[in-house]
């Protein structure tokens, strides 16, 4: 009997609490009728952190990757009053089918269901997302901060459609940076069968450059030098450009050198020895007035440059004085299959071609023995008569690490005119090896299809401890070999061959010296050339 009345005891005092209980949560907490459910597509990282930065409900160990999230919108089932805890409901589905509004509304949000965990509420997405009339229904008029984040992002976005109605001056022309280079070289020549060659030794560069950017799309390069042979200024590079044109990328209309080929485009402060490579310079067209444009493809990997020219030279006069100026189209097309670590692993291929029509039906071919360019010319077919040409090569590169090898061959075509009855051909290549002793490497910008500086490792860095002066780094040095020719057989000039040893000495990044030996032969006239040279070369 003890037993039986303990039983209905304990029964009794349960459905009491189970009553008081259901009763105390009835009053506390009505229930919620959904009313829209919008599914946002986010990533996971993102899903997540608007669940922590605006209010809502989301899955206890949810370990869902799907792109989404819901946000409800819920009011109060028995009166219609916004929902208080929160306004907003926020979950997160471990997929789609599992919270959905269907089943949202066939079974009212709980105030804490057991599968979900409360986070604390801040401001609701949708708040801020939603017409005024509906966020006036569901923003608590007790929390002033919603509207005034509500204000401040609308004076943000009507700042934002402000500013993108008029042009940017806030990004005027930025100051420009002043560049220079000064380069001091020595020549020494021991000739045979070809007259006497003076030794050189002098400033064979100084000069100075400003660059420069402005309203987020413009450049400009402006760049003068004091001519080796003489007192007077020379033009360099000058000119202006524009990215992000359609159809045409970047384009730039100045003085600049047309691109033929890898070596030749190359800035003097990065060529591999004192000039360009092998016999490039012989097939370069010099700089010349034109507007050209550039475009980049598969992630930079191809290259495309073409442009348009006046084919007579400028130099230091500034205008072209001719009828006659003639007309030249370039077009170069490289790419960069193999491209790591700042071209520490590079495979370069490419090609260029051009057609000019010559200034007053004229041209010359020449080159300097070991095609040293500030040196006397050792082959040379002479100004002759031509209307037109093709000039065309093919170029090749690899580098792995610290070594490198690259080639080019080169062509020009001429057609009969003039002073010549016939058609000729000269040609040319080199080939080119390089191996830093200390393993550093050259940069490659695939954007221009290049290269471009040393990466170095150390600088060259004498110090002084106590009495004694020591070396704390050495630099990097680069041993490099070459070989070239020249065929100008079509002139009865022959073949010039050249062989050259040098040595690169970085100090560091800015500073190099170069030490250079070439012997040079021209097989028509039986003439030899031993040439010993050095360049100290400084840039900043």
């Amino acid at each position: 009997m003890r037993k039986f009345w303990t039983i209905c005891l304990t029964g009794a005092c349960g459905l009491a609490m189970s009553s008081a209980f259901a009763a105390y949560a009835a009053e506390t907490v009505p229930p919620y009728q959904v009313l829209e459910t919008q599914f946002l597509e986010t990533s996971e990282t993102a899903q997540q952190a608007e669940l922590q930065n605006y209010g809502g409900l989301t899955p206890r160990g949810s370990t869902s990757k799907a792109p989404k999230h819901a946000v409800i919108l819920a009011q109060n089932a028995t009166d219609g009053n916004p929902a208080p805890t929160p306004p907003p409901v926020a979950i997160a589905p471990q997929a789609v089918n599992n919270f959905t509004t269907a089943s949202l509304l066939d079974n009212p949000v709980p105030a804490s269901p057991p599968s979900l965990v409360p986070v604390q509420p801040a401001m609701p997405m949708m708040v801020a997302q939603a017409e005024p009339a509906v966020a006036a229904q569901i923003a608590p008029a007790h929390d002033p901060y919603i509207y005034s984040e509500i204000d401040r992002l609308s004076a943000e976005l009507a700042k934002l459609k402000k500013d993108t109605a008029k042009p940017d001056v806030k990004k005027a022309w930025a100051a420009p940076k002043i560049q220079g280079r000064l380069f001091l070289d020595s020549y020494s020549i021991d000739e045979k069968n070809i007259g006497d060659f003076k030794n050189k030794t002098g400033i064979r560069e100084m000069q100075i450059t400003a660059v420069g950017t402005g309203y987020d799309v413009f450049d400009y390069k402006m760049e003068f030098a004091l001519s080796p042979s003489g007192g007077e200024v020379n033009l360099v590079d000058n000119w202006i450009g524009v990215k992000n044109l359609p159809l045409l990328g970047y384009v730039k209309a100045g003085h600049f050198k047309p691109e033929t080929g890898l070596a030749y485009p190359v800035s003097a402060l990065n060529t591999t020895l004192t000039d360009s490579s092998g016999v490039s310079g012989t097939f370069g067209f010099g700089r010349r007035f034109g507007v050209a444009a550039e475009e980049t493809f598969s992630d930079d990997r191809i290259r495309l440059f073409y442009g348009f020219f006046q084919d007579g030279a400028v130099n230091n006069d500034r205008f072209l004085l001719e009828d006659n100026q003639g007309q030249l189209f370039n077009v170069r097309l490289s790419a960069a299959p193999i491209f790591s670590q700042e071209g520490k692993h590079l495979f370069h291929i490419g090609g260029h071609w051009s057609y000019a029509s010559t200034e007053n039906g004229t041209t010359a071919l020449s080159a300097a023995p070991g095609n040293f360019g500030w040196l006397d010319k050792s082959i040379n077919t002479g100004t002759f008569g031509n209307e037109h040409h093709n000039r065309g090569g093919v170029e090749l590169a690899m580098q792995r690490g610290p070594f490198a090898i690259q080639a080019e061959g080169f062509f020009d075509k001429f057609d009969a005119y003039g002073g010549i009855t016939d058609d000729r051909t000269a040609t040319g290549a080199y080939v080119e090896l390089s191996y830093f002793l200390t393993g550093e490497h050259r940069t490659y910008d695939p954007k221009k299809g290049v290269f471009g500086a040393v990466k170095m490792k150390n600088n060259f860095h004498p110090v002084k401890v106590g009495n004694c002066n020591l070396i704390d780094g050495f630099g990097a040095w680069q041993a490099v070999v070459q070989f070239s020719y020249l065929d100008l057989g079509d002139w009865q000039k022959g073949q010039q061959n050249d062989f050259v040893l040098g040595m690169n000495w970085f100090w560091t990044p800015n500073i190099r010296w170069i030490f250079e030996y070439a012997h040079s032969e021209q097989n028509a006239t039986g003439a030899e050339e031993n040439i010993f040279g050095t360049s100290l070369r400084l840039n900043f």
